[in-house]
């Protein structure tokens, strides 16, 4: 301890002297001192949760400005991007037209080129192909997992478990 809480501590204990009654049992002083340690801890909570309480609406104002501001910057990408597709259709486009392999501009040079590339046609149909050529994504159902064990079910691999939550109102 540092030696202003040893003072500290110190003068609540001659406070605590100065209020103790005659007749007082070691009980009695016990109960006396729980009561006050209890109503400390219930202001200190009461105080935290005013800081909790401050806390929330931070992050909830912080997250909209977020949430906004990514909105904002997503629909500038969107814009950049179209207009990036439109730029290199339209500029392959002329190239072709022109028979121009390779232009050299101030920034960027650019060529055109041909390479293979797979396309469906108008017959395909997923169930005729091998599973090699077919991507599968396996992901566990936590929901479907829980549901089990509600019904008293076991699953190898998972367990129930009991995690503390603070609801807040």
């Amino acid at each position: 301890m540092k030696i202003y809480e040893l003072k500290q501590a110190q003068q609540q204990l001659l406070d605590e002297l100065y209020w103790i009654e005659e007749g007082d049992t070691e009980a009695d002083i016990i109960k006396r001192e729980l009561e006050k340690i209890e109503g400390s801890v219930e202001r200190k909570l009461a105080y935290l949760t005013s800081v909790l309480a401050e806390a929330i609406a931070v992050s909830r104002v912080t997250t909209e400005a977020r949430k906004e501001a990514q909105a904002r910057l997503e629909l500038k990408e969107k814009r950049a991007k179209r207009a990036e597709e439109r730029l290199r259709e339209f500029i392959l486009s002329v190239m072709t037209d022109f028979s121009i392999s390779k232009v050299e501009g101030d920034i960027l040079n650019v060529s055109q080129y041909q390479r293979e590339t797979v396309q469906e046609t108008s017959d395909f149909n997923i169930y005729a192909l091998s599973d090699y050529f077919i991507d599968t994504k396996i992901s566990v159902n936590k929901k479907a997992i829980n549901e089990a064990f509600k019904r008293g079910e076991t699953v190898y691999g998972f367990e129930l478990v009991q995690k503390p939550c603070l609801r807040i109102s």
